[in-house]
């Protein structure tokens, strides 16, 4: 008989899949994905690699053309660090970020609106969905990117097996929040969303080591999600942090991190690209417990069956 896998005292902090390239080497992103993955990764960074990841993201074809030493100089850090941040992102070395960073320079165009552009005031509305556009597949990409497929397997085992899941979010997290127990709930999973601070503190102190807490947060730092998820990893539940941010609050009370993409700023900080790196995983998540939670297609049947069943769903107003 082959022993059941214990998924919880694996944890998965950071950004897992820059620990395997030290175990497989450097793989080379198409040069589209430089800058999404840059970025995405911004946010994890150490101080020293968040400079030189600023000066790359504010003039990519300028920056093409710095030597190693020329690029450290304007970010105050050492060639060494360039070379470290230069593996991070996913290249043998400088060089072949180098030559990454100029064809991006040269394919950063789409009808001549600029990708990764920032939304201007003055910017006609058929801009700005261009725009929009490019940002949310940006952000999708870069997310697939982040996201370690054997971590997200970890997490989805957890659901599967859990009593009970108590998902926190406050605002856009929120809503990311309810769209994830909405999908569980069709599977027949007990699952709820706690979109207010007070409300999550009661479920976290009631849950149990069968039980599963997961916290939704890009920034990794709202006390109304760190604080509960805190309280439900210290009642020995398993514990999930989906966050931009990997070294945030909320990731260091997680037993297993999912990183996801997305770029606030300006009129857009009601997390508009963040949200959507979110929502992929969360469909993902929902896929792959769909897939391998025994009686998970019946019960989708079966709640299809009562929605479009209802006496007063095809009648014409």
């Amino acid at each position: 008989m082959t022993p059941k896998k214990d998924y919880r005292h694996a944890p998965d902090r950071g950004v897992s899949t820059d620990a395997r390239r030290e175990l497989i080497g450097p793989t080379t992103p198409a040069p589209s994905d430089v800058v999404a993955r840059l970025r995405a990764m911004l946010p994890g960074l150490t101080p020293a690699e968040g400079r030189i990841g600023r000066v790359l993201l504010s003039d990519t074809t300028a920056a093409s053309a710095l030597t190693v030493n020329e690029l450290a100089e304007c970010a105050s850090t050492s060639t060494a660090s360039v070379v470290r941040t230069a593996r991070r992102l996913g290249f043998d070395g400088y060089p072949q970020l180098r030559l990454a960073l100029a064809a991006q320079g040269g394919a950063n165009h789409d009808g001549g609106v600029p990708v990764g552009a920032d939304i201007a005031d003055g910017d006609r509305i058929g801009v700005v969905l261009t725009k929009l556009a490019a940002f949310e597949s940006e952000q999708l990409r870069a997310t697939a990117e982040l996201v370690d497929p054997v971590a997200l397997e970890k997490v989805i085992n957890l659901i599967r097996a859990a009593r009970r899941i108590d998902v926190y979010g406050i605002g856009a997290s929120g809503l990311v929040a309810e769209d994830l127990t909405a999908k569980l709930n069709r599977v027949g999973l007990v699952a709820r969303a706690y979109t207010e601070h007070d409300a999550a503190m009661v479920s976290a102190s009631l849950l149990g080591p069968v039980d599963l807490a997961i916290g939704v947060s890009h920034s990794g730092e709202n006390p109304g999600t760190v604080a509960p998820l805190q309280s439900a990893r210290s009642t020995g539940a398993g514990t999930v942090a989906i966050t931009g941010a990997a070294r945030s609050r909320l990731a260091a009370h997680g037993e297993h991190v999912l990183v996801t993409a997305g770029r606030e700023f300006g009129f857009r900080s009601a997390a508009m690209a963040s949200r959507t790196g979110q929502l992929l995983l969360v469909d993902a998540i929902f896929v792959g417990v769909a897939q391998t939670l025994p009686g998970a297609r019946a019960a989708l049947e079966r709640t299809y069956a009562a929605v479009t069943s209802h006496p007063g769903r095809n009648k014409q107003p």
